[in-house]
C-alpha cells in the first residue's frame, strides 16, 4: 500500500502545505495538495511539479572541481571527495584572509537560502565568524527597500502585512498575487479567493500597474495602469489629498507618531495636478482614490516588486506604511498588522548609529541584519583586487544581478569562485569548485521564513526529509558549517552528534514546542493564536521613545528626498514616447529555478518574449511574434515579440532569470531560445538606492526594433 507523508511546499511564501506519495520501494511519486491542513492553503503547479526538478538528470552529485582556465566559458570538471574538496576550498580561504584580510573573502546568497531554516541561521554564524563585511544576497534585488524601511520608520525589522482577512479597501501596488503569490507575507493560496471575499462584502480592491495583470479580474478589482517608475509620486499625491481633506487620524498620529509636520510638508510638492500627467492616472482618480481609502472602515496599502524595483524603492515603501499610520489603519483590525512570531525575535536597531568602513569604491556603511551590500557594486570591489574570492550559496547573481557581461569579466578575476547548488547554473558554471546540495525533498525544516508574516491562521510545521540525499548530497547547513570549521569559526558541527536544529530549538521552546512536540503532531502543526492587533504600538515600534518615524533623517542626509524631486524633473523633461522595461511575473518561471524544467518551457513557453501595447508595435512598425532586439545603453538582447490590450503604452515587460542557452549541464534550458532581460539593467557602482541598497531593475528605458 502506497505511504503518505506531510511536508511543505519551499518555493516562496506560503510555504503550501504538502502530501508526499511514495511506492512500495518508498520512492516518491506523486506530490499533492494537503485539502485538512489548517492553512488551508492550496499548492499551485510549480510545487506540485517539483518531482520534476527533484528527478532531473542535471542534478549535482559529489563535489567537482574545475579543470579549465574561467575565461573559458563552458566548465570542465572533474569529481572529488567531500574531504578534498573543502580541504582545498579551505586551505585556499586561509591563504587569501592571511594575505589580504577578512574582506578578501565575500558571500553571496540565494533566495532558497531563506527558505532552509537552518541554513538561514546557521549562515549568520559562519559570516559573522569569518569577519568579511562583503556580504551580498538576492534581497537587493527584490525587497531589502522593505527590511530597511522598517528600521528607519519602526525600529525593528518587523513587517506589517494586510489584514486581507477583514479589509474594506486594499490598494495593491506593484503586486501580482494570482502568480507571486504575495511577498514577504505568507497568505494562504487560494486563486485570490481572499481577495474575491473582499469585493463579496462590499469592500474593494484596487491594483496600481503598468500592466493588466491575472489578479486584475471582475471578481477582484480595477487597475490603474500607472506609467513606470512613478508610484512613489502616486503615493505622495495620496497622502497630500488626505492630508487637504483633512482625512488624517490626528489623534491616533499624535500618539504614536513624530515627524508628522515634515511628513506633510514634503507630499505638498507632490499634489494630484502636479503628479497627474507624469504617473499616466488622472488627477480626479488620484483624488478619488485618496478619498474612498480614507473613508473605508479598514483599509490596507501594499507594495511589491514594481515598486521596490523602480529606482525609489525605500520612499515608495515609506510613503505606503505612511498612508497606512495616518488614516488610522496602521496596527487595525481591517488595516496592516504584524503576524504571531514564535521564532523571530523582535530587535531594536537604531539605524542613526550605524558605522561605515572604508572599501576600494568608497565609504560603505554596514547596514542593520538583512540588509547587505548592494550587489551591483560586487564587480567593481572584484576589479580593483578588494574581493578575491566568493562563496555563493543557492545563488545566480550571473543572471539575477544587472549587467551579467560585466559580472563575468569581473569573476575572471576571482582567486577563487565557490557555488553550492543542486543544479550547475548559469554561475556554477563560472566556478572552481561546485557543491552539491539536496533539494528540499531532501531535508528536514521548519517554515522559518513565513513565520510572523502569516495573513492566515498562524502556525508552525516541522517536516521530515521525504527521502535521504542520493549520491554524495549534504544539506547546506552542513556544507556551510564545514566551511565555518575550515576557516576556524565556531558552528554546529562543533557538537556532537546535532542535527542543526538546536537553535531552532531553543527558539521553540520559548513557545513551549520543539521539534520533536512538533513531529508528533496532525500535520506536524501547532497553530497559534493572532497576535492582537493594538499590539503593534508596544512590540512593533521599538525605537526608544515608542513612536513611529514619519519622516526618517536618514532619507534627507543620504539625499533621497533631494534625489526624488531631481527624478521628478528628469522623468518631466523626458522626451514622448519612451519605452520602460519592467519585470513581468510568470506562472512558468520562478527567478531561475525553472529555466530547466520541460513543462515549463514547451512550446510558447520556451522563450521569454517583450510584451508591448499595440499602440506602441503600431509606431515601430512591429507586429506579433516578430523577432526583435532589445537595447539599451547598458546592453543588448534578442527576443520575441508580445503585444497586448494589458500592457499600458510606454511600458514593456520581460520575465527574468532565462539565458540564451549555452550551457551544457543543463540539459533544457541550453536547448531553449530565453533571453536575460537583467542585460538591460544598469550595473554601475551608482546605480542602486542609497540606505536600502536596491538595485535598478525596473523601469529601465529600451528601445525597440525588428531583428
Amino acid at each position: 500500500m502506497n505511504k503518505v507523508k506531510n511536508t511543505f511546499c519551499r518555493i516562496c511564501e506560503p510555504a503550501c502545505p504538502l502530501k508526499a506519495h511514495f511506492n512500495d520501494s518508498g520512492d516518491i511519486i506523486q506530490l499533492s495538495p494537503d485539502p485538512d491542513h489548517p492553512s488551508g492553503g492550496i499548492p499551485c503547479h510549480k510545487g506540485l511539479s517539483y518531482l520534476d526538478i527533484h528527478h532531473s538528470p542535471d542534478r549535482l552529485n559529489w563535489p567537482l572541481k574545475r579543470t579549465n582556465p574561467r575565461v573559458e566559458p563552458t566548465g570542465k570538471f572533474q569529481r572529488l571527495g567531500w574531504d578534498d574538496a573543502l580541504g582545498e576550498i579551505g586551505q585556499k580561504l586561509r591563504d587569501l584572509r592571511d594575505q589580504h584580510g577578512a574582506n578578501a573573502i565575500a558571500f553571496f546568497s540565494g533566495n532558497p537560502g531563506v527558505f532552509d531554516s537552518r541554513q538561514f541561521i546557521n549562515q549568520v554564524g559562519l559570516i559573522m565568524g569569518s569577519g568579511s563585511k562583503m556580504v551580498f544576497h538576492s534581497g537587493t534585488q527584490d525587497m531589502t527597500n522593505k527590511t530597511r524601511g522598517c528600521y528607519d520608520l519602526y525600529g525593528t525589522s518587523s513587517l506589517p502585512i494586510p489584514d486581507l482577512t477583514h479589509t474594506s479597501y486594499l490598494l495593491c501596488i506593484g503586486a501580482n498575487p494570482k502568480v507571486s503569490h504575495w511577498a514577504l507575507m505568507s497568505q494562504p493560496n487560494d486563486a485570490l479567493g481572499i481577495l474575491k471575499k473582499i469585493r463579496a462584502r462590499g469592500g474593494k480592491t484596487v491594483f496600481v500597474n503598468p500592466r493588466k495583470t491575472e489578479s486584475s479580474i471582475s471578481e477582484t478589482g480595477e487597475t490603474l495602469q500607472i506609467k513606470p517608475g512613478t508610484d512613489v509620486y502616486f503615493l505622495a499625491a495620496l497622502l497630500n489629498e488626505i492630508a487637504e481633506n483633512n482625512d488624517i487620524a490626528t489623534e491616533h498620529v499624535a500618539k504614536h507618531g513624530k515627524n508628522i509636520e515634515a511628513l506633510l510638508n514634503f507630499v505638498k510638492l507632490y499634489p494630484a495636478a502636479r503628479v497627474s500627467k507624469l504617473t499616466g492616472i488622472d488627477e480626479a482618480v488620484i483624488k478619488q482614490v485618496a478619498r474612498e481609502f480614507a473613508a473605508a472602515d479598514g483599509a490596507a496599502a501594499y507594495v511589491s516588486l514594481g515598486v521596490n524595483q523602480g529606482g525609489q524603492g525605500l520612499l515608495g515603501y515609506w510613503l505606503a506604511e505612511m498612508l497606512n499610520f495616518v488614516t488610522g489603519n496602521l496596527g487595525r483590525k481591517g488595516g496592516t498588522f504584524t503576524p504571531n512570531s514564535v521564532l523571530k525575535q523582535k530587535m531594536a536597531i537604531d539605524v542613526t548609529q550605524l558605522p561605515t568602513f572604508t572599501s576600494s569604491v568608497g565609504e560603505l556603511q554596514v547596514q542593520p541584519p538583512g540588509i547587505p551590500l548592494p550587489s551591483v557594486i560586487l564587480p567593481d570591489l572584484i576589479e580593483t583586487g578588494e574581493i578575491k574570492a566568493l562563496i555563493v550559496f543557492g545563488g545566480n547573481p550571473i543572471l539575477s544581478v544587472g549587467g551579467e557581461a560585466r559580472l563575468r569579466k569581473a569573476f575572471e578575476k576571482l582567486e577563487l569562485l565557490v557555488a553550492t547548488d543542486i543544479m550547475l547554473n548559469a554561475t556554477g558554471e563560472l566556478a572552481d569548485y561546485v557543491l552539491p546540495a539536496t533539494d528540499w525533498l531532501e531535508r528536514a525544516d521548519i517554515n522559518f521564513v513565513a513565520d510572523g508574516l502569516q495573513g492566515g491562521v498562524p502556525y508552525v510545521q516541522y517536516t521530515d526529509a521525504m527521502v535521504p540525499p542520493e549520491h554524495e548530497r549534504k544539506e547546506d547547513w552542513w556544507i556551510n558549517d564545514r566551511l565555518a570549521q575550515e576557516l576556524g569559526v565556531p558552528c554546529m558541527l562543533d557538537r556532537p552528534d546535532t542535527d542543526g536544529f538546536d537553535t531552532i530549538n531553543s527558539m521553540l521552546s520559548a513557545a513551549d514546542l520543539s521539534v520533536t512536540k512538533l513531529r508528533d503532531m496532525p500535520h506536524q502543526t501547532a497553530t497559534r493564536p493572532p497576535e492582537p492587533y493594538y499590539d503593534f504600538y508596544t512590540t512593533g515600534v521599538l525605537h526608544a521613545d515608542g513612536k513611529v518615524e514619519c519622516y526618517p533623517p536618514a532619507f534627507v542626509k543620504a539625499g533621497l528626498i533631494e534625489r526624488c524631486e531631481n527624478i521628478f524633473k528628469e522623468l518631466e523633461d523626458e522626451p514622448e514616447g519612451l519605452l520602460k522595461l519592467g519585470s513581468f511575473r510568470t506562472n512558468h518561471m520562478h527567478n531561475s529555478w525553472m529555466t530547466n524544467l520541460e513543462r515549463m518551457r514547451q512550446g510558447a513557453l520556451e522563450r521569454n518574449p517583450i510584451h508591448m501595447n499595440p499602440e506602441d508595435a503600431r509606431a515601430r512598425r512591429l507586429f506579433d511574434g516578430d523577432e526583435v532586439r532589445v537595447f539599451n545603453r547598458h546592453g543588448s538582447i534578442s527576443t520575441v515579440l508580445h503585444v497586448t490590450e494589458d500592457m499600458r503604452q510606454g511600458a514593456v515587460a520581460m520575465t527574468h532569470g532565462y539565458t540564451d542557452g549555452g550551457n551544457p549541464n543543463l540539459t533544457i534550458a541550453s536547448a531553449a531560445r530565453g533571453s536575460n532581460s537583467n542585460q538591460l539593467m544598469p550595473s554601475a557602482a551608482d546605480s542602486y538606492e542609497p540606505l536600502s541598497n536596491m538595485s535598478r531593475l525596473g523601469a529601465v528605458t529600451v528601445e525597440v526594433c525588428k531583428l
